[in-house]
């Protein structure tokens, strides 16, 4: 099954300017993980999660780890896309967001998004296509299709 069948068109976007506390009551409003941040063509900068601004309070209110062994680990688990952005300090969504996010295309198997999800350890994708965003796609999305068409790829099939 392709992308373009399983996933949310006309997702909830943010503009880089919106500022961190909107950017919670829209996340919590909307019952969702994360939101594109996109220029005003609808090119994708990046996205940024709810994982993003849990960083940004864990950064803020835990005390600096005494190993630099244990701080060199934190950064190379939690902050795979170098020092920048840097979330505790960040008061906008150009500022949390994660950059150069991992995407798929209308046309892609939902396997190639299953292992980018997986890879990437994220809850969703964008979609784009000539590199504007046309959608999103979540392991929600995913297990979904799985769901409801126990034939399609599933390796788990329901035992009836």
């Amino acid at each position: 099954m392709r992308v373009e069948e399983l996933m949310t068109r006309d997702p909830v976007v943010v503009g880089p300017g919106l500022p961190v506390e909107a950017l919670v009551d829209l996340l919590v409003d909307k019952n969702i993980n994360g939101a594109p941040v996109v220029d005003e063509s609808g090119r994708v900068l990046g996205m940024v999660t709810t994982g993003d601004l849990i960083h940004r309070v864990a950064d803020e209110h835990v005390p600096r780890r005494d190993s630099i062994w244990r701080e060199s680990l934190y950064k190379s688990v939690f902050r795979r896309n170098g020092p920048d952005p840097n979330p505790a300090a960040g008061a906008t969504a150009a500022e949390v967001m994660s950059r150069d996010p991992a995407y798929v295309t209308p046309s892609d198997d939902m396997c190639v998004a299953a292992r980018l999800l997986i890879e990437h350890r994220v809850k969703c994708l964008p979609v784009l296509e000539d590199d504007r965003l046309v959608g999103v796609i979540s392991r929600l999305d995913l297990l979904r299709c799985l769901r409801g068409n126990p034939d399609c790829c599933n390796p788990v099939k329901r035992q009836d």
